[in-house]
């Protein structure tokens, strides 16, 4: 497959990362030459420096024998006109674009054929969605929801105290009496796919795989608790900030909004007059104590400054707010607000990064999500007419090194299966894959 993306930025830097570990042919186009060089260095691909739209260099790229165009720049006129010259000039026959203005979509000017987008992502809204999402279920964690079934992947931090230190893996179950899979493990910025003799530390990252029933028992038999967020403080009314409020006000949710920009807030305030929009600065300790935050259920940080976000949310939940969720873009500080006691983090790039390679993969799968820089995927597919899967057992699939199927939905039942469980045609699997053996899945999945 050979896949052009016009942008080095951490959107494009990020799909090609994935990209090319599963052996697909990249080529990156960036017109700074910082970047390039950049991503050159980072990346085991062709990085060419030049404008997106000019034709000479989308055919220095390999425009005409593309299977897919990327253009994930952060400016959508760019995207949107290299998506048109892709396809008008090149023919390319998958034109992706990541688009921030609503109004372009509200206008229907994307939907014309002579555009020619096959598919669009707007990284604010696919954040604001993940960020309700973990609000929804309670804030305790990262969260990984699939749609259709009631499984979930969560990722929790093992401090000293936890249940889970010093814990083999496979004597875990037999100190919660529920059925989970500790589907992966973050030590120290390096993902492992645990065996039973695996050992869990402090400082640990655990990603569970359950049902959302069984959550509230784990959850509780390691020392937290899961409470209804009613009301909700969201700092930051811009365009992720708008987005989260209309999602949570229409949830039902009791919602004050901070913003420092006056004018902003009076649009808020036309917008949702059932929230209260407060015009403060979130820094400012004067606006904790006038506006009782402490009393709220959790705190939304969605400003421009991702230190901001961090120390309000810290600031918060010292407080006493019950749970604190922030807007965290640079991933080294994801490890850090977790330490410092952020419950959620979410990444509008890399929320962007799964909307576009669910939309790429191939075949029967259905949702990805990206565990950590990449490292690993929460990949959903089904199961079609496939000799080499249907009526095995999960012991008996040759699945590559690295690849642990976690739940399986079938007849509308949701399962934590094990080794002696049979795949039949129609399930839909979810499997957390390590990044470097994810096209052996593929392969496996799609014969």
């Amino acid at each position: 497959m050979n896949i052009v993306i016009v942008g080095a930025g951490e959107v494009g830097t990020h799909i090609a990362s994935q990209l090319v570990s599963e052996q697909k042919d990249v080529v990156i186009i960036e017109k700074d030459p910082e970047s390039a060089a950049r991503a050159s260095s980072m990346l085991d691909c062709l990085v060419i420096t030049g404008e997106g739209s000019n034709v000479d260099v989308l055919k220095q790229a390999g425009a005409s024998k593309a299977d897919i165009f990327i253009a994930a720049t952060s400016i959508d006129e760019v995207n949107m006109i290299s998506c048109f010259v892709a396809g008008s000039t090149f023919n390319t026959p998958v034109k992706i674009a990541r688009v921030r203005n609503v109004d372009y979509m509200r206008k229907g000017l994307l939907k014309n054929a002579a555009i020619g987008i096959d598919y669009l992502v707007n990284p604010e809204i696919e954040a604001a969605f993940d960020i309700v999402q973990t609000v929804l279920h309670g804030a305790t964690s990262g969260i990984f929801a699939f749609q259709g079934t009631n499984a979930q992947l969560r990722d929790f931090l093992v401090k000293e105290d936890s249940v889970f230190n010093g814990v083999l893996v496979k004597d875990i179950r037999s100190i919660i009496d529920q059925k989970f899979i500790i589907a992966g493990v973050l030590r120290q910025e390096q993902l492992y796919i645990p065996h039973g003799d695996f050992q869990i530390l402090t400082g640990d990252h655990i990603y569970i795989a359950a049902l959302g029933k069984s959550f509230n028992k784990i959850l509780a038999r390691a020392g937290m608790t899961v409470d209804k967020l009613k009301r909700i403080v969201l700092v930051g009314g811009g365009l992720i900030g708008k987005h989260v409020a209309g999602m949570l006000i229409e949830d039902g949710k009791d919602v004050r909004i901070i913003e420092k920009d006056y004018e902003r807030c009076k649009e808020l305030s036309a917008l949702f007059p059932e929230a209260t929009v407060i015009n403060g600065n979130i820094s400012d300790r004067d606006v904790f104590e006038e506006e009782n935050i402490a009393y709220t259920d959790a705190i939304i940080t969605t400003t421009q400054s991702e230190e901001l976000n961090i120390l309000a949310g810290v600031y918060a939940k010292g407080k006493g707010v019950k749970r604190a969720v922030a807007l965290i873009d640079k991933l080294n500080y994801i490890s850090l607000a977790s330490n410092l006691g952020i419950d959620s983090c979410i990444s509008a790039k890399m929320s962007s990064v799964d909307a576009i390679l669910k939309f790429i993969r191939k075949g029967n799968i259905k949702n990805v999500y990206t565990i950590f820089e990449g490292q690993a995927e929460a990949i959903e597919f089904i199961v079609t007419k496939n000799k080499k899967i249907i009526g095995k057992k999960l012991m008996e699939l040759k699945l590559p090194e690295g690849c642990l199927i976690i739940t399986i939905k079938r007849n509308r039942k949701t399962i934590i299966p094990d080794g002696s469980f049979v795949i039949d045609e129609g399930d839909s699997i979810i499997a957390f894959v390590a990044h470097d053996v994810i096209s052996e899945l593929e392969a496996l999945i799609n014969r």
